[in-house]
This record gives structure tokens, sequence and C-alpha cells, in this order.
């Protein structure tokens, strides 16, 4: 659902943000230039050049009220370009359909009962970090008042959660930023390795 919804929204930006270029360099000489200059990589570049158009508009969302009495269609190239013009850069926009995620997984969990553990104990922090705009966010009742630490440990692999950790970042918002707990691709792992140490989750 992740890789969806984010292929989604980087088609809907790329799409916004090449009508964008057309219109303010209609030369093709000059949106050469233009895109050069913004340090794409040759591949990218090299995309933009060859686009003509993006992906046929084989389905146009629709949302139909119950009774069918109005439908409301999003036209994609107005969508685009609004899109394009309210998010200069989509990190913020897929950090947030990262933390949906987090949240909808740790949902789907829920009906199982799953026995406690480091790792349970570490998506549940990592679900209410997400679900606290992605910080992270402890309760008093989560916390040893001897220790000052959390009641139950919280850890996978080499990262643990600690109280110190409060009101931190969870995910990263870029290749410098120290702040961030870890990355998308942290999570990925998480999820594709939880189902090892839970594999009744994966039985009918």
């Amino acid at each position: 659902m992740l890789a969806y919804t984010q292929f989604g929204i980087n088609e809907l930006f790329s799409r916004g943000f090449f009508i964008a270029a057309m219109k303010l360099f209609p030369n093709v000489n000059e949106r050469t230039t233009y895109f050069n200059s913004l340090g794409f990589p040759d591949d990218v570049v090299d995309q933009l050049l060859r686009t003509r158009t993006f992906t046929p508009e084989i389905f146009v969302p629709g949302f139909q009220t119950k009774d069918k009495s109005r439908e409301f269609r999003m036209d994609v190239e107005t969508s685009a370009v609004r899109f394009y013009q309210d998010n200069q850069g989509i990190t913020n926009k897929n950090i947030e359909l990262t933390q949906m995620t987090i949240i909808m997984a740790w949902e789907k969990i829920i009906p199982y009962n799953l026995p406690d553990s480091p790792v349970l104990q570490f998506f549940r922090h990592i679900r209410n970090a997400a679900a606290h705009n992605g910080k992270f966010h402890f309760t008093a009742k989560t916390i040893d008042s001897k220790t000052g630490e959390l009641l139950k440990p919280a850890i996978w692999h080499t990262f643990e959660i600690k109280v110190a950790m409060q009101s931190k970042p969870l995910i990263v918002t870029s290749k410098t930023d120290q702040q961030g707990f870890w990355d998308q691709g942290d999570l990925v792992e998480f999820l594709l390795e939880f189902e090892t140490h839970y594999p009744q989750i994966k039985q009918p």
C-alpha cells in the first residue's frame, strides 16, 4: 500500500512539475537548460526531455454520494498542477503516507492478540509516534517511575526506543537529517521481518 500510494503521489507531482515547466519554458532549448540547472541525475533529465505525456488516463478517480445523486471527479491535469503548486517538494507528503501505513499496519495486527515482546512494543511505539505527527510520544503509564525508562523494552535489531526520544521525529526528512530515528526503508524491512516474529499473522 505504501508503494502504491507513493507511486501515485510521485506521478502527480511529476505531472504537475512538467506542466509548469512547459508553461514557464515553451522553448525546448530553454527548458533543457532549466532541467539541467536543477541538479537532477542524467537519467532523470533524459526522461524529462523525452516526455510527451504521462500515464494514460484510463481511470479518473470519482467520489460518488451514497444516493448516487452526485459524483465528484478530479481532473488529473488540474489536480497535478494544484498539487505541484501546493507542495514544492514531496518529502513531507511521502512521510505522511509512511505514517499512515504504520497506523494501518498496526490496526491489522490488533485482532491477533499477539504475545508481548520487545518487537511488539517497538511496533506499538512506532505506531504511537506515527499517530502524533510523526514524533515519539510516551505517556506516564508506559514509563517506570523509578528508572525513568520504558516499563517494557522496545527493541528491533540495533534500534532501541528510549524515553529520552520523547518528541523526537520518527522519520528522517533528508539525507543529512541526524534527528530522525529511522528512514522509510527501515519501515519496509521491519514490516517484512515482523512476519517472521509472528508467523500466525500470515495464516488464513
